[in-house]
C-alpha cells in the first residue's frame, strides 16, 4: 500500500507540472477536479476503488435488501389475496348467519306461540282444579260447621237442662236425688229438642 501511495504521489507530481500551463474550459475543469483530489493518476485508482465498493455494496447490502423487498412485496400481495378471500368468507358467513337468524326467529315465534297455548291450557286446568278444590273445601267447611253446631247445641242443651234443674231445685228448695235430677234433665232436653 505504501508503495502504491508513493507511486501515485510521483504520478501526481508529473501530471501537475504539464497541466499547470493549460488553460481554458478543460483546464478549469481539470483544475476544479484537482482541487477535490481527483487527478489523472488517482482517477484510475478511485474508479477501481469505487467499482470494488459498488460491487461489495451491491453484493452484500443492495442485493439482500432488494431480495427482502421482493419478499415483502410477495407477502403483501399474498396478504391482499388472503384479505380478499377472508372478506368473501365473511360476507358468506354474514349471509348464512342472517339466514340462520331469520330461521331461528321464526322457530322462536312458533315455540312462543306453542308455549302460550300450553300456558293457557295449564291456566285453565289449574282454574278448574282450583274451583274443584274450592268446592271441596267449602263442603268440608260446611260439614265441619254443621258438626260444630250440633255439638255446641248438644252442649248448650245439656248446660241449659242442668241450669233448669238447679234452678228448679232452688225454686222448689228441695234436694233432689240423682235419679230425679236425671229425669228432669231428660225432660228439659226433650223440651228443648222440639
Amino acid at each position: 500500500m505504501i508503495f502504491f501511495s508513493a507511486y501515485l504521489a510521483a504520478d501526481t507530481a508529473k501530471a501537475a507540472a504539464p497541466g499547470a500551463g493549460s488553460s481554458g474550459p478543460v483546464g478549469d475543469i481539470i483544475h476544479l477536479f484537482g482541487s477535490f483530489g481527483v487527478d489523472k493518476a488517482h482517477l484510475s485508482v478511485q474508479v477501481v476503488n469505487f467499482a470494488l465498493l459498488a460491487f461489495i455494496l451491491y453484493r452484500f447490502a443492495i442485493k439482500p435488501a432488494l431480495g427482502q423487498l421482493e419478499d415483502r412485496i410477495r407477502q403483501a400481495e399474498q396478504l391482499q389475496k388472503d384479505r380478499a378471500a377472508a372478506e368473501a368468507q365473511l360476507a358468506s358467513a354474514q349471509k348464512t348467519a342472517e339466514a340462520q337468524l331469520i330461521a331461528a326467529s321464526g322457530e322462536a315465534a312458533r315455540i312462543l306461540a306453542d308455549a302460550r297455548n300450553q300456558a293457557k291450557a295449564a291456566v285453565e286446568a289449574a282454574r278448574t282444579e282450583a274451583q274443584a278444590a274450592q268446592t271441596e273445601v267449602i263442603a268440608k267447611a260446611r260439614a265441619a260447621i254443621e258438626a260444630d253446631r250440633v255439638k255446641m247445641m248438644d252442649e248448650v242443651r245439656g248446660e241449659v237442662s242442668r241450669l233448669v234443674v238447679e234452678t228448679a231445685a232452688k225454686v222448689l228448695e228441695q234436694n233432689l236425688d240423682d235419679a230425679t235430677r236425671g229425669r228432669l234433665n231428660e225432660a228439659a232436653v226433650k223440651q228443648f229438642a222440639r
